[in-house]
């Protein structure tokens, strides 16, 4: 939806620490997983945070800081959703024709009235996620980077895992942080 970078930061990201911020433990651990291989692909040195961090020393602020920089981290992405909302969808219905004597016979069709038949219609449900993901600088302690998602999850949510983390990582790679 939307992206911004400090202009005058001049730096790029080489070791940073990934955190995502979902109650979720499994996709919280997917997100992460796949922002690291993506990375990696582009020789940038990303480590999850669900790896490095224990629950008990990310509660202390402070503390997971102190552990980030002594770990020699440059940066850090944090990644969470703030909104969620529901579409419903459907798909097909309508009206088709088809003779009455479908079956009957070449003759049949032209011979014949055609009949109204209900076409089937699906339903379903589309989850619509704003994800939002900034890059800080630990040195300077500031924000350098930030972008917003309008994610739609239809299904399964792992689905778009790699699609969202691939368009956040050329987000990244665009504005020349990569």
């Amino acid at each position: 939806v939307q992206s911004w970078k400090d202009r005058t930061y001049q730096g790029k990201i080489k070791k940073t620490m990934v955190v995502v911020v979902l109650s979720e433990p499994l996709m919280k651990n997917y997100l992460e997983q796949e922002f690291v291989a993506q990375f990696k692909a582009r020789g940038v040195e990303g480590v999850a945070s669900s790896k490095a961090i224990s629950a008990e020393l990310a509660r202390d602020k402070e503390a997971a800081l102190a552990f980030v920089k002594g770990q020699g981290f440059g940066t850090v992405l944090v990644a969470r959703v703030v909104n969620q909302r529901y579409s419903d969808r459907s798909q097909g219905g309508g009206v088709g024709y088809m003779p009455t004597a479908y079956g009957g016979g070449w003759d049949g069709i032209y011979y014949d009235s055609f009949v109204a038949v209900g076409l089937p219609v699906s339903q379903y449900s589309v989850d619509i996620l704003t994800i939002q993901m900034n890059v800080y600088d630990l040195q300077e302690g500031k924000m350098i980077f930030s972008a917003v998602s309008n994610t739609r999850a239809e299904g399964a949510k792992e689905k778009v895992v790699a699609p969202f983390v691939e368009t956040m990582v050329k987000e990244l790679a665009g504005v020349k942080l990569l």
